[in-house]
């Protein structure tokens, strides 16, 4: 007997041709497809919200509009971008951009020290988002939420069920999120925070860790519902493993008050060291926790170690930053978020920039030869030689 494949949509009137269905949600109404936007030609992701077709309910439809809103508004490497919108008769549909990634929910094994990776990845991602105003809580941080790439690069998704740190929750009756990847807070709809979301990413980590399907997460609660991690991961680190701990703690007292709270956690464990302040040839030189060096600093600009510079290592972003003229040669930048910063006259030469965020930054006289700006974000930024970035 065969089976026939489902009859693939007709989006070419709005200029794209659908290759394949990718997923499909049946409770929410949902089917996602890839697809090729005809002009300019380059791969994308079309969300199908069949509202009409399967009966779901306007909460579904309400969460589509505020998918849609959010994404306009998000602009980070980490996130695929929003790129257009339409409406057919069969549906309403989201296009973003596509990233050739699978996500945490596909068969993968990681070593410990890629999932720390993937750990610090997504805690920058969740501090952009937590630095919007008001902060922007995801509420379904899950392994199908997150794409990782061959080179471990993170990108975040579905922002489906994304509200704002004081959204009134209380009004709907329904839970909305994933269970076993939910907080407490958020299963009986109470006020969420920042650390809401790191509930979900802590149980993800955990998931890869023990290699257990994102289906079979019950498997990993105790008959109170708590995660039972430590059994199954005995040769953890014991720092990554009280961190871990931390991260799902049910109370959310007992949690990170932050991403970046947990981020700088992190990095303390998974890279030993403190900050050393170095006096050399009339210049700073200054060896982070994170592994970097930071060297020949003007020393007009030493008193700002104790701001921008100790921020951006702390927690990889450094918005508007006053950054000028400091010496980041061959330093690992790798998806930091320098939106807007001044970067004039910066030496920039042989960093890693993949994945950065640096737009409107201005970057007039700075350095930048041999620098890797692969998936940069320089929108609106001002180049070198004064130009503006498109």
């Amino acid at each position: 007997m065969t089976f026939s494949q489902p009859q693939l949509p007709d989006f070419s009137n709005q200029g794209y041709r659908v290759e394949k269905m990718l997923g499909r949600n049946k409770q929410g109404g949902r089917v996602t497809y890839l697809a090729t936007a005809l002009s300019p030609a380059q791969p994308v992701v079309i969300k199908q919200f069949q509202f009409a077709q399967t009966g779901a309910q306007w909460s579904d439809y309400d969460a589509h509009q505020r998918e849609l809103g959010m994404l306009q508004q998000l602009s980070h490497p980490s996130i695929p971008a929003y790129l257009d919108a339409f409406e057919t008769k069969a549906g309403f549909c989201l296009v973003q951009e596509y990233k050739d990634a699978p996500s945490l929910a596909e068969p993968r094994s990681f070593t410990e020290a890629e999932v720390k990776e993937v750990a610090i990845a997504t805690l920058k991602v969740l501090i952009y988002l937590q630095q919007q105003t008001p902060p922007i809580i995801h509420r379904d941080l899950k392994p199908e939420n997150i794409l990782v790439d061959q080179n471990l690069q993170v990108y975040l998704v579905d922002f489906g069920l994304a509200r704002l740190e004081g959204d009134d929750l209380a009004a709907s009756s329904i839970v909305k999120g994933t269970l076993g990847f939910m907080p407490p807070e958020q299963l009986f709809n109470r006020p969420l925070t920042p650390a809401s979301d790191l509930y979900g990413l802590g149980a993800t980590l955990t998931c890869l860790l023990s290699r257990t399907p994102s289906a079979a997460i019950g498997q990993l609660m105790d008959e109170t519902g708590r995660i039972k991690y430590k059994p199954l991961l005995p040769h953890l680190e014991s720092g990554f493993s009280r961190w871990l701990g931390k991260m799902v703690a049910p109370k959310l007292e007992d949690r990170y008050a932050s991403a970046a709270e947990a981020l700088d956690a992190l990095n303390v464990r998974h890279k030993p060291g403190v900050v050393k302040v170095v006096i050399a040839l009339g210049g700073v030189a200054i060896l982070s926790s994170a592994g970097f060096l930071w060297t020949n600093l003007r020393p007009a600009s030493v008193p700002s170690l104790s701001g921008p510079l100790v921020r951006l290592r702390k927690t990889q972003s450094c918005v508007g930053c006053d950054l000028s003229g400091v010496n980041l040669k061959g330093t690992d930048l790798r998806s930091v978020d320098l939106t807007g910063a001044n970067l004039q006259g910066a030496d920039l030469r042989k960093a890693d920039l993949r994945g950065a965020y640096l737009a409107r930054a201005n970057l007039t006289s700075a350095q930048i030869e041999g620098a890797i700006l692969a998936s940069t974000d320089l929108r609106g930024a001002t180049m070198p030689d004064g130009s503006i970035h498109p």
